[in-house]
């Protein structure tokens, strides 16, 4: 009987040992994924003489597999592609014609999103203190963030070419590193990156023809006795249009010339002063507002580029004196 007892007792030790020893190991710690990375894209945009904002949107999740309180201190990478340029970054067209840009992790665009392993050494960081399982068979606790990237094209880029530009960023030139520990602390650095976890991303823009024109007035100025000689005088239009954009500038009849172009005039209440508008020194081309025939054609740089008006009050009779006045509408064509 006594040995009957002491076998059993043998056999339940070596059971109650089996069940302890093959109980499966936890990973401690908090792990981070990004779920999701937006485009940035900047739309249409004018660099000739604005500057054009966008922002996209990095989605990320954080679980905690242990068993205390933990806090995680993530950086978000962003390196160059073919190690071009960071500051100002570069997108490309077709022809690689180049339009200068830059991501940001404020709102004020001050900080550059950059990486740790390359360039700028200023990734975007979060802080994320978690709650733990606290027993095993509690669910695995989740936390889910997002982060803002801030987008800028400068302006001021009067050569950029008008097309559709692109910078692609590949998986490999996103990064993703963490590193936690117990408390309400974070760790003061974010470790060494995993290699299954990037965010790769586009950003888009699309440069815009566009022509603006300025003028200054012309002034026959101040003429004492009779209009029995012509009197010349002249200005300046200043056209600016995007790089390698052909355009058309037009003169119309002003407004009292009733549309006809050989009829303008100034006046002044029931009195009338005629007048000419050339687009020659010699005062022998009139300048009107048909493409092709009596127009000034040219083709835009980016910069703004000055037109000269040659204008002529030829003899005529001479009506009472007073300041004469018309407008003229400029057109640009492109």
């Amino acid at each position: 009987m006594n040995h009957t007892l002491l076998r059993c007792c043998a056999l339940l030790l070596l059971l109650g040992g089996g069940v302890f020893g093959v109980r499966p190991a936890h990973a401690v710690g908090i792990t981070c994924k990004v779920a999701s990375m937006t485009p940035m894209s900047f739309g249409s945009v004018d660099p000739q003489s604005t500057q054009t904002d966008s922002t996209a949107t990095l989605s990320y999740t954080c679980e905690n597999d242990g068993l205390s309180e933990r806090t995680v201190r993530i950086c978000f990478h962003i390196g160059e592609p073919y190690n071009g340029p960071r500051n100002p970054r570069q997108m490309e067209d077709g022809s690689s014609n180049k339009l200068n840009f830059q991501l940001y992790r404020d709102a004020a665009r001050s900080i550059v999103w950059g990486s740790a392993f390359s360039g700028s050494d200023t990734p975007l960081v979060v802080s994320l203190t978690m709650p733990g399982r606290v027993f095993l068979s509690n669910p695995i606790v989740i936390r889910s963030g997002t982060a803002t990237m801030y987008g800028r094209v400068m302006g001021a880029q009067p050569n950029v070419m008008p097309g559709a530009y692109m910078r692609i960023y590949a998986a490999v030139d996103t990064a993703v590193t963490s590193r936690d520990r117990i408390g309400d602390e974070a760790p003061a650095s974010c470790g060494t990156a995993d290699p299954e976890t990037r965010f790769p991303f586009n950003v888009s823009a699309n440069v815009v023809n566009k022509c603006t024109v300025t003028a200054s007035p012309l002034d026959f100025g101040t003429n004492p006795g009779l209009l029995n000689t012509a009197v010349n005088a002249s200005t300046t239009l200043a056209v600016q249009c995007s790089n390698t954009t052909p355009y058309n500038v037009g003169l119309d009849a002003g407004h009292n010339g009733g549309g006809d172009i050989g009829a303008r005039k100034m006046v002044l209440g029931g009195n009338s002063v005629g007048y000419q508008l050339y687009r020659d020194t010699g005062r022998t081309q009139v300048w009107g507002n048909t493409i092709g025939t009596n127009t000034v054609a040219g083709t835009g740089n980016g910069n703004p580029q000055s037109l000269t008006v040659y204008g002529t009050v030829p003899p005529q009779t001479t009506p009472p004196a007073g300041t004469y006045n018309d407008v003229v509408i400029v057109t640009v064509t492109y």
